[in-house]
């Protein structure tokens, strides 16, 4: 997990925002079982609009560092933490 940390911590394109997103979403999901969680629901307790959260939703998806499930739950994303990033 150290080496996810750091890897987030040095890369210049990753915001304020996106790292809030990012911890808020190691709370909730885990390196094993997809999650649920709604994009409304962390705007919501970061108080952040809803488009800068899918922004930072979909950076972190790019950058490996979150694996979605498909399909979807409805409108709402499943997560998973990638076990391999940063090793």
């Amino acid at each position: 997990m150290q080496k996810m940390f750091q890897a987030l911590a040095l890369d210049e394109r990753v915001d304020g925002v996106d790292l809030r997103v990012f911890l808020f979403l190691f709370c909730r999901l885990d390196f094993e079982n997809y999650r649920l969680v709604e994009q409304r629901e962390i705007a919501e307790t970061l108080n952040r609009q809803k488009a800068h959260v899918s922004r930072s939703v979909r950076k972190l998806k790019q950058k490996g560092i979150l694996l979605e499930a498909s399909p979807k739950v409805g409108r709402s994303g499943r997560y998973l933490l990638n076990p391999r990033f940063g090793k």
